[in-house]
């Protein structure tokens, strides 16, 4: 499987702290990626394109935090990236709205697997970005057995 974060506010290919209003956010995204590649693949996009992901193994999680996303716990998103991993998923692509988020059609389009929120609070989108790195490295230290998810 390979994890690929879909940036909406970038355009498609760059990967570059350009991208980032926020240097420290682009280094620390950045951070969460190398780690993740010891894991799986790893590679950032612009934004996603419609559906049809069902035919091609590939799962969109939606970072969002509108009605019908749901908060898990550390915990209960590694169960989900498991079941993602041993259902055949060939790519997981992890689309994260600009500074506006997401519309609601955009979602619609979107067929999400899974709308994925942080909870009720409201983060800028480049922290939003670090967030969701942070989360599927701890997803994976936790399906791995490290340290990291116990004591940090």
């Amino acid at each position: 499987m390979e994890v690929e974060f879909s940036l909406s506010w970038i355009k498609s290919g760059v990967q570059s702290r350009k991208a980032f209003k926020s240097g420290e956010a682009y280094l620390l995204f950045h951070e969460y990626l190398v780690r993740i590649t010891k894991f799986v693949p790893c590679k950032v996009v612009g934004r996603t394109t419609k559906g049809g992901q069902a035919s091609s193994g590939i799962k969109i999680w939606v970072c969002d935090r509108g009605s019908g996303a749901k908060a898990l716990s550390s915990e209960e998103l590694a169960k989900a990236l498991e079941r993602a991993q041993n259902s055949g998923t060939r790519k997981l692509r992890i689309a994260i709205g600009g500074s506006d988020g997401f519309r609601e059609g955009e979602i619609d389009e979107l067929k999400p697997d899974l709308r994925w929120s942080f909870g009720p609070i409201t983060l800028p989108h480049e922290l939003a970005t670090v967030v969701a790195g942070e989360q599927i490295y701890r997803a994976f230290s936790i399906l791995h057995h490290l340290p990291y998810h116990s004591g940090h």
